[in-house]
């Protein structure tokens, strides 16, 4: 699988409803810039296109595409459903754009192993995997469409029925961090983002 910026897709999940933060989250400034463009910022240096998922058309000032829910109330599967059948490409970045502390070493190790995989989700050490940040092939989409019918919307579900691959994220991996997967849901959360980060 290709390591460069070429023929991959990276999509930004921007359609949480913030209800926990009392505010909409990708307008939260941390540091010198707004909390979604860290996120947004990882794909840009791995990805050669960018779809957004999100049905707020006045947040995002970048020009890239929008793809609002096919299929609305259904949480993160339903925007990854939706970007991936308007991907161009076969290898899809997904990233949550609440997940300010990600870096591209990441992402770059998860395409690295990814060959034969539908799905390659990363986790640190022992830790659960986080659907919210991973590889997904556009073929995946199939799956998806199939687990909607039964209402069934959880994406860790995904993996029972899929080639997939979980990827342990160790001390001794470029990428590691002992907060990499912090997830800012609360305002709570904000405390424990790196006092220099975003600097």
């Amino acid at each position: 699988m290709p390591n460069n910026r070429t023929h991959i897709t990276g999509i930004l999940l921007a359609g949480g409803m913030s209800q926990r933060m009392g505010s909409e989250k990708g307008s939260i400034r941390i540091g010198n810039s707004y909390l979604y463009k860290y996120p947004l910022a990882v794909l840009e240096k791995v990805c050669d296109e960018i779809l957004i998922s999100t049905c707020n058309d006045s947040l995002f000032q970048e020009k890239y595409p929008r793809i609002c829910d096919e299929v609305k109330g259904i949480g993160p599967m339903g925007g990854i459903y939706s970007c991936l059948k308007r991907s161009s490409n076969e290898i899809n970045l997904v990233l949550s754009y609440d997940m300010p502390l990600l870096n591209p070493s990441l992402f770059k190790l998860l395409i690295s192993e990814s060959m034969g995989y539908h799905i390659v989700l990363p986790a640190l050490g022992e830790g659960r995997p986080q659907p919210g940040c991973g590889m997904y092939s556009r073929s995946a989409a199939g799956l998806m469409e199939e687990m909607i019918a039964r209402k069934d919307f959880a994406l860790n579900h995904m993996l029972k029925h899929s080639k997939s691959r979980i990827v342990r994220i160790t001390k001794d991996m470029d990428c590691w961090r002992p907060d990499l997967f912090l997830n800012i849901n609360s305002k709570e959360d904000l405390k424990h983002i790196p006092s220099t980060f975003g600097e």
